[in-house]
């Protein structure tokens, strides 16, 4: 139906505001952003407590990924071998503990880092990123590539003898199955020194984070033991403005804005895992989002697929144990992690209200359950 020209000329005017007022689609927030990705690795040494792994004061082998100037372009990405220093044989050993072969997780493992990349311009959020139980600091390459991309700066400590395998300098310190308790008072004292060391480093004058660190938004993410790590950090650290754990989460009642993630299929955790998280949420009385993925495990948070396609618990297709189960490809899972990750720290460390409309938005229902979401106006 054509409009009356004063119609025509109102709907004019109107239009680009009309624009702007539904969610963003969901590429918005999943592609790629527009920065170049530097990864430089640090070794921090906390001298106030003691680490009987190093035999010595509390170290930590810890890799910075975040946005780099345009004179990375072109230049080799890191590969997953890169990692493990002068210990190559140490990356060999883990990756067939989990059952694949070096040479096909290097040809898998894409990451868009350069090393050693010259640092962009401009200051940015930091985030601290803290892995699972015998993980690795860079197990989620395609969530810290992301965010780095889109104008982050994430450092991701190895929490030593309770990493899969770490190497100091030559030596290879080995994950300690006895040493969970220990860890468990030490991952968030981590979280908390590395913050204290970057953003230290931003305020040096010729440090190359120097002025880089926008030391005002802060935020913490973490993968199952990682995220009790970062609620417990979160909960000591008054930097901290926003968490996000995913697969466990349970601590103190907080008033931060949370975004919990959930596979609703977790064989690791288990229902009742599932359940304690669930309540952790109840009790947030902060603002507070909760994500499951539907066809998703415990793995589903994790570049576990790069090392093993079938892993299972998130991973592929697992038949261990009654029917068959497949879980949501890979790509389709990162692709939903990314976005709603990203507008959660957009909105809550940028202050970018576009960002707060997608996260209240589902925009992948058949894959998402999402609270709380947008209300419908009628």
């Amino acid at each position: 139906m054509k409009l009356p020209p004063p119609l025509r000329v109102l709907a004019a005017v109107l239009a680009p505001a009309l624009a702007l007022a539904g969610p963003p689609e969901p590429g918005t927030f999943a592609r790629t952003g527009p920065y170049l990705v530097g990864v430089r690795t640090l070794v921090l040494v906390d001298s106030s407590r003691d680490d009987p792994y190093a035999g010595g004061p509390r170290t930590l082998v810890t890799d910075v990924w975040y946005p780099a100037s345009e004179a990375s372009r072109g230049k080799p990405a890191t590969t997953f071998v890169e990692f493990f220093g002068a210990r190559p044989d140490a990356a060999e050993a883990f990756v067939k503990h989990f059952g694949g072969t070096i040479e096909e997780v290097n040809r898998r493992f894409v990451t868009i880092a350069v090393r050693g990349a010259e640092p962009a311009p401009g200051r940015f959020p930091l985030l601290v990123f803290s892995y699972g139980n015998g993980g690795l600091r860079h197990q989620n390459v395609f969530q810290l590539d992301h965010l780095a991309s889109h104008g982050y700066i994430v450092a991701t400590p190895d929490h030593t003898g309770n990493a899969g395998v770490t190497v100091i300098g030559d030596k290879v310190f080995q994950y300690d199955r006895q040493g969970r308790s220990r860890s468990a008072v030490d991952r968030p004292k981590d979280l908390s020194f590395v913050i204290d060391r970057l953003v230290a480093e931003g305020r040096e004058a010729g440090s190359w984070l120097s002025g880089r660190i926008d030391d005002g938004a802060i935020g913490l993410l973490g993968h199952s033991f990682g995220g009790y790590a970062v609620t417990r950090a979160a909960d000591d650290d008054a930097r901290v403005k926003a968490v996000l754990p995913m697969t466990v989460a349970f601590s103190k009642a907080s008033s931060l804005p949370t975004l919990l993630m959930l596979g609703e299929l977790d064989r690791t955790v288990k229902e009742a895992g599932n359940g304690l998280a669930r309540a952790y949420f109840v009790s947030l009385t902060g603002p507070k989002h909760l994500l499951v993925l539907k066809r998703g495990g415990h793995f589903s948070f994790s570049d576990m697929d790069r090392i093993n396609p079938e892993f299972g618990d998130g991973i592929g297709v697992e038949k261990k144990k009654g029917p068959e189960i497949v879980f949501c490809p890979a790509a389709l899972t990162k692709e939903i992690i990314n976005a709603y990750t990203l507008a959660f720290f957009d909105n809550y460390l940028r202050g970018d209200s576009r960002a707060g409309d997608f996260l209240r938005t589902n925009q992948y229902e058949e894959e998402v359950e999402l609270q709380p979401l947008k209300r419908t106006r009628l």
